[in-house]
C-alpha cells in the first residue's frame, strides 16, 4: 500500500526527597521559555503541516500533553474562533499523530472521550483516524490502541463509537471477537454500534451468524439494526431463510417490512 501523506492546506537517617525532573526548556527548540502551551500547540501543528513531524522533542512536554489535548479540542469545538490557517480536519489527524507519536495513550483516550460530547468534533476525529488507519505508518499504533481501548470497561463505548464513525470494515476486523460480543451481549446505543460495525465486514460468515441470531434478540432496536444489516446479504439463502423464519414471530411492523425485503 503506498504511504499516504497529510499535508496541510497551507499548524538524619531519612531519604532526601527525590528532585523532581528538570523540563528541557523549550527555548533549545526555538520556543520562548515563558510562551504559553496554545503557542506550542500552534507551533506543532505548523511543524505537521511542512514536514510531518512534530518539530520538537514530544518527551519534553509529556506534562503538558493534557494541555495540549484541550488545546485541540478547543480549537475543534470552535474552528472559526481565531486564525489559525489549518482546515480543522487537519488539526484533527495532526493531533491525533501527535498524541499516538509521543505515546500519550491516555491523553489520546482523553480526547476521544470528550470529541465524542460534540458531533462536530467527533466527526472530524473520526475522519482523521480513518485516514490514519490506511496509512502503512500509524495503522498498527492505531490498532493496538484501539484493541486495548474496547477491552477496557470505561473505555469500549467510546472505541465502537469511533469505528462506528470511521466505517472501515478492514480495520475493525482487528477487533471483529470483541465487537460481536459486545453486539450480541450489550444493550443500548454501545450494541447497535457495533452492530453497525460488524455489519462493514458482511462476507464474514461468524458475522452473518451474529447478524441471524441477534433476529431474535429480545429487544427491538438490536433486532431492526440487524435485520436492516442483513438487507446487505438478501441474496444469501441463509439470510434468506432466516428472514423466511423470523417473519412468522415478529411483532414490529418496521421489523417485518426488512425481513419481507430480504425474503422476497
Amino acid at each position: 500500500m503506498p504511504r499516504e501523506t497529510f499535508g496541510g492546506d497551507d499548524d538524619s537517617g531519612s531519604a532526601a526527597p527525590e528532585q523532581p525532573k528538570r523540563k528541557i526548556p523549550l527555548s533549545k527548540f526555538g520556543l520562548a521559555p515563558d510562551v504559553n502551551i496554545r503557542d506550542v500547540f500552534w507551533r506543532i501543528m505548523a511543524s505537521y503541516a511542512a514536514t510531518r513531524k512534530p518539530g520538537v522533542e514530544l518527551s519534553s512536554l509529556e506534562h503538558d500533553r493534557f494541555a495540549l489535548m484541550r488545546a485541540a479540542l478547543s480549537v475543534l469545538s470552535n474552528p472559526h474562533g481565531e486564525e489559525y490557517g489549518l482546515a480543522p480536519r487537519f488539526i484533527a489527524t495532526y493531533t491525533s499523530m501527535l498524541l499516538m507519536e509521543a505515546g500519550w495513550k491516555d491523553a489520546f483516550a482523553e480526547l476521544l472521550e470528550r470529541g465524542l460530547e460534540d458531533a462536530a468534533v467527533a466527526k472530524l476525529l473520526s475522519q482523521a483516524l480513518g485516514k490514519l488507519a490506511a496509512s502503512d505508518e500509524y495503522a498498527e499504533r492505531l490498532g493496538e490502541t484501539f484493541s486495548a481501548m474496547i477491552r477496557g470497561k470505561d473505555s469500549n463505548a467510546v472505541a465502537v463509537a469511533y469505528l462506528a464513525g470511521m466505517k472501515d470494515g478492514k480495520f475493525a476486523a482487528r477487533m471483529k471477537k470483541e465487537l460481536t460480543i459486545i453486539a450480541r451481549g450489550d444493550i443500548g446505543q454501545n450494541q447497535l454500534n457495533a452492530i453497525g460495525v460488524i455489519s462493514l465486514m458482511k462476507d464474514d460468515p461468524e458475522v452473518k451468524r451474529s447478524l441471524v441470531a441477534l433476529l431474535s434478540h429480545w429487544d427491538e432496536g438490536a433486532r431492526l439494526a440487524a435485520a436492516e444489516a442483513l438487507g446487505a446479504m438478501a441474496g444469501d439463502p441463509e439470510v434468506k431463510a432466516a428472514a423466511k423464519r423470523r417473519l412468522a414471530e415478529e411483532s414490529s411492523q418496521e421489523i417485518k417490512k426488512a425481513l419481507e425485503r430480504i425474503a422476497k
